[in-house]
């Protein structure tokens, strides 16, 4: 159980203070942009997650949260979901504090005015590493099956397989002969 100060933070009155609780208690990395899409706050949960402060993260300096082979990606996705005014997801992985990269889907959602003119972008963060991980795990054991019955050498079906735990488990040193 985590507890959250109710207390106002300097230059919040009551309401404020009670709406960023509301904000930091939601159990997922929250995040408020323009609609340009430079943010605008974060919740407690990203900060905690990224280690990256409100300062830094602010505008387009959340990038630098993002793995530098998703980038790109992460970055053309958001700029068409921009230019579209529609929701939508982008999978990417985001370094926590300790430097470890975690697969995150991440889903924005545009609010509206009452002309129909973007105002801001909601995005949630949720972790999916245990799902990215479960479905490498599914294409390796095809592969594997595949290579049995195709009739493949034993030495190349184990290779395959070290590989998958290799792939699992990056901290694992193994010895190649």
């Amino acid at each position: 159980m985590s507890y959250i100060d109710l207390t106002p933070r300097l230059g919040m009155n009551i309401s404020e203070a009670k709406y960023r609780v509301q904000i930091d208690a939601i159990p997922t990395m929250a995040w408020c942009s323009s609609p340009d899409g430079s943010v605008e706050f974060f919740n407690q949960r990203w900060h905690d997650y990224t280690g990256v402060s409100f300062e830094k993260a602010r505008g387009w300096g959340w990038k630098t949260v993002i793995h530098p082979d998703d980038l790109e990606t992460v970055m053309d996705k958001w700029r068409a979901l921009l230019a579209s005014g529609q929701p939508g997801e982008i999978e990417a992985r985001l370094r926590r504090f300790d430097g470890e990269y975690r697969w995150f889907l991440a889903r924005a959602e545009p609010v509206r005015d009452n002309l129909g003119e973007i105002v801001n972008w909601y995005r949630a963060d949720t972790d999916i590493e245990d799902r990215k991980r479960a479905e490498a795990l599914l294409v390796a054991e095809k592969r594997t099956l595949e290579m049995i019955a195709g009739g493949a050498p034993l030495a190349d079906i184990l290779e395959s397989l070290c590989d998958t735990l290799d792939a699992q488990s990056p901290k694992i040193i193994r010895l190649r002969i």
